[in-house]
Formats: structure tokens, C-alpha cells, sequence
């Protein structure tokens, strides 16, 4: 699949989903240049803050939370938890090298990147408030 078909379907998958913390946010597709080292010092040196506190988690441990299904979940949990899961299918399916990096503290953005098969690195932009 190319970049653009990627993309594509990255934003099919994440219309209207929301990472819920705090707050919701909704997800942005975010790119960088051929080439970027999938570093957090490469991929963020241009921030705003570039000092702020960077943690790196498993897509794994950052989905576990959206993916538990509760015996109390009725249609409306249900069909998110299948959004989620969709999702993280579609970055699994997509994108190699997939790393997740959390910057900041209380006000977090949350970054998901990896390269596509033409080695772009892209990948997902949300937002978690935790205090």
C-alpha cells in the first residue's frame, strides 16, 4: 500500500474516534521527512518545548485500555472498543518499526509512528490530559 492509501485509510479508520483521558481528542495524521531516524530526539526536535519529558510505551500497553471489553459494555462501548481495534489493525497491517511516544506531563500529546512500506515515517497525533 502506498503512503497516500495509508493515510488514507488511517483517517478513514480514526473519523470521529476520540482517545479519552481527562478529555477526548480526536487523532491527526501527522508526517515527517524521508530519512527522519525514529528517534524521539530526531521526530521531535522541532517542538514548541523541546525539554519536555518523552516516554516511549508499547502500542500494546497504550491500546490495552481501549480494548478491555467489561461485562457491563453495552452497544455504544462495544462498537468503540471494535473502532479501537480496527484501528490498531490498520497500524499493525501498515506500518513497520511502530513506536509510541508520550510527550510531556499532565497535558500529553501521544504521538504512534512508523514507516510506511515506501519508508516514510508517519503516523497518528492525540492527546491525553492526566493529572
Amino acid at each position: 500500500m502506498t503512503t497516500a492509501a495509508i493515510i488514507d485509510l488511517l483517517k478513514q479508520v480514526t473519523t470521529d474516534l476520540l482517545w479519552s483521558s481527562e478529555s477526548d481528542y480526536p487523532f491527526e495524521i501527522v508526517t515527517w521527512d524521508r530519512g527522519v531516524a525514529m528517534t524521539p530526539t530526531a521526530l521531535f526536535s522541532k517542538l514548541a518545548n523541546p525539554d519536555a519529558a518523552i516516554e516511549t510505551i508499547s502500542l500494546t500497553d497504550l491500546f490495552a485500555p481501549v480494548l478491555t471489553v467489561e461485562n457491563w459494555y453495552e452497544d455504544a462501548e462495544l462498537a468503540q472498543v471494535k473502532r479501537f481495534t480496527d484501528l490498531l489493525h490498520a497500524i499493525e497491517s501498515n506500518l513497520a518499526d511502530v513506536k509510541v511516544f508520550r510527550v510531556g506531563e499532565v497535558e500529553i500529546a501521544i504521538y504512534i509512528v512508523g514507516k510506511t512500506p515506501d519508508g516514510e515515517p508517519i503516523g497518528l497525533k492525540t492527546h491525553a490530559v492526566e493529572t
